[in-house]
């Protein structure tokens, strides 16, 4: 994903999420390696439950550490291409199905393109004809790439080129050809088995992430072509967009979570401290907050679990700082909190290997 080109998202970098079913695709595929996925989800402060929900969004930030765990865990650096095979057109729910009835590879690309952020929108993936030739480029938002391990950020890109690579090759049949794949990442130390997975030799340490494919093979109709089935779920995707995109221009959870991160460390704030912030009265933030299955204390415990978590990994605080940090007035309370939210205490989870 480029860092130089800034996301179209409508909605700020530090709140974008992706879908679950994309997460469960990376879950899988650690799974099959033998890791226990859950476990590292729960490590970086995800809640595993989301996944058994289709229509749930985890926070992009907290799927790009999960990505990085999951790298190093498993021990697998082309990671990408083992989530691209966990990966089916039901993983994209209406989106998948309406990309399948495309009428051709450029109105998939079309598709793909207006409706991305169903999938997520950390970034924006952009389809535009040059010539006698189309280009589909995929494209991150930079302060969030700023933040993310590279390996993580790489495989991401691999995994969805991968698919949508597999995508075009299935639904073109025998004689699809790719002009160019450029990437941005550096060409694998095992780039034999990369190019065999991809098949194609890209151009590595390029400008962009972007497939390249002649006019003749975006134009020609493809066999399994509907257009009233394409309409119907385009429909669905873009009402699923539409209702999302309202509920998390208001989402609370996450408007708290933010609101703690500056202001935890004046100390432990009350709920009527959030609700003001908000504009709201205490009730209907209670009221609110039980329409989405939680209540400020779960926001609030999620949120310390999750920023002690960033604190230990970075290795800048003392223990006793993250407390302080974090609106514990003792680090015997943050402790206690600690080893409720991970079973150990706070020195033992930062002095782990692989912490």
């Amino acid at each position: 994903m480029s860092p130089a080109e800034p996301s179209s998202s409508p909605f700020p970098a530090h709140r974008a999420t992706s879908l679950s079913t994309w997460v469960r695709a990376v879950q899988r595929a650690v799974e099959g390696r033998g890791v226990d996925a859950q476990a590292l989800m729960r490590e970086v402060g995800m809640d595993p439950s989301l996944l058994q929900d289709p229509l749930a969004r985890y926070p992009v930030r907290q799927t790009m550490v999960f990505w990085q765990r999951a790298i190093e865990a498993t021990g697998e650096p082309l990671l990408g291409l083992d989530v691209a095979r966990q990966i089916t057109p039901m993983t994209f729910h209406a989106l998948g199905y309406a990309g399948l009835a495309s009428e051709n590879l450029a109105d998939l690309f079309t598709r793909l393109s207006r409706y991305f952020r169903v999938v997520s929108d950390a970034g924006e993936l952009r389809f535009e004809r040059v010539g006698r030739a189309g280009r589909l480029c995929m494209s991150g938002d930079a302060r969030l790439l700023a933040e993310a391990d590279a390996r993580a950020a790489w495989s991401a890109v691999d995994a969805f080129m991968l698919v949508i690579l597999r995508a075009c090759g299935a639904l073109y049949g025998p004689g699809f050809n790719v002009l160019e794949l450029r990437l941005q990442r550096p060409c694998p130390t095992d780039h034999a088995r990369y190019e065999r997975a991809m098949r194609v030799v890209p151009i590595y340490g390029s400008e962009d992430n972007a497939l390249w494919l002649d006019e003749s093979v975006l134009m020609r109709p493809l066999t399994y072509a509907n257009a009233e089935l394409a309409r119907i779920n385009e429909e669905a995707a873009g009402r699923y967009l539409s209702q999302w995109q309202q509920g998390q221009a208001g989402e609370l959870p996450l408007r708290i979570a933010e609101w703690l991160r500056v202001r935890l460390p004046q100390g432990e704030p009350r709920q009527e401290d959030a609700a003001a912030h908000l504009g709201l009265t205490t009730r209907s933030l209670q009221r609110r907050l039980a329409e989405q299955g939680t209540s400020y204390r779960d926001v609030l415990q999620q949120a310390r679990h999750a920023q002690a978590l960033e604190h230990l990994r970075a290795g800048v605080y003392s223990v006793s700082e993250i407390a302080y940090l974090l609106g514990f007035a003792e680090l015997s309370a943050f402790t206690r909190a600690f080893r409720r939210w991970t079973g150990v205490t706070p020195s033992a989870w930062r002095d782990a290997p692989g912490a």
